[in-house]
């Protein structure tokens, strides 16, 4: 057996435990081996030991890549080696994926590792790649408006996420952000439609809800006084 054909029957084995812990082509942050038995955990080391082994000789000549190899298992290896604080290692195989065949993940995943790192304009062109290859990926959208609001330009940065809302309507982190900036400009009706869009996900949107609907309470009975008078 080449050292191609095995790194292809080691792919499948890799695909099949990433399938089992439930690592995809995007990040997770939650991501978790224990659902793996002891052995399963050898296994998933030995596997991506010997797979580290065979791409040696694939380093030497990347055109090897392009065909018979999966993209797809190379994002997901990149996302298992970031859940493992391996950085450096996470961006390789994002790379060697787009050498495969470019990608929007490989470019999401990518912007996403750089903009917590505060690399913040290169994160942002990066997420701009992974929108040209995929308009409509919401995700990306809202990323660039949190690099916006970061950077100050938060009119910018609702363009993108009214964009994002309307691509992904019930999407949580886009909902959050517009009532974020809904509750900063006092128009306060408006960001409780965002957070009752979402309210069941996430218990501290609803505690953001009650203490909302308190002050905008009073304000009506304020308001009301004031009419009266």
């Amino acid at each position: 057996m080449t050292v191609i054909q095995e790194l292809y029957h080691l792919q499948n084995s890799l695909s099949l435990i990433f399938d089992r812990i439930g690592i995809t082509q995007e990040i997770q942050a939650n991501m978790s081996l224990n659902e793996l038995s002891p052995q399963e955990q050898d296994q998933l080391s030995l596997l991506i030991e010997k797979f580290e082994f065979g791409l040696e000789e694939i380093r030497k000549n990347p055109s090897n890549l392009e065909e018979g190899f999966d993209q797809r298992l190379f994002i997901r290896l990149g996302n298992y080696y970031y859940c493992e604080g391996n950085i450096s290692q996470a961006l390789e195989y994002y790379d060697l994926s787009s050498v495969i065949d470019e990608n929007e993940w490989a470019h999401f995943n990518s912007a996403r590792i750089l903009q917590l790192q505060e690399q913040l304009d290169v994160a942002y062109k990066k997420y701009d790649q992974a929108i040209k290859l995929k308009p409509d990926f919401s995700q990306a959208l809202c990323r660039q408006a949190e690099i916006l609001i970061h950077q100050g330009e938060s009119e910018k940065a609702l363009e993108k996420l009214k964009k994002s809302q309307q691509l992904n309507p019930n999407d949580l982190e886009t909902n959050k952000l517009i009532a974020d900036y809904y509750i900063e400009h006092g128009e306060n009706r408006k960001a409780l439609i965002h957070l009752k869009a979402i309210h069941h996900r996430d218990p501290d949107v609803r505690t953001k809800i009650e203490k909302l609907e308190q002050k905008q309470s009073f304000l009506n009975r304020l308001f009301s006084r004031f009419r009266k008078k």
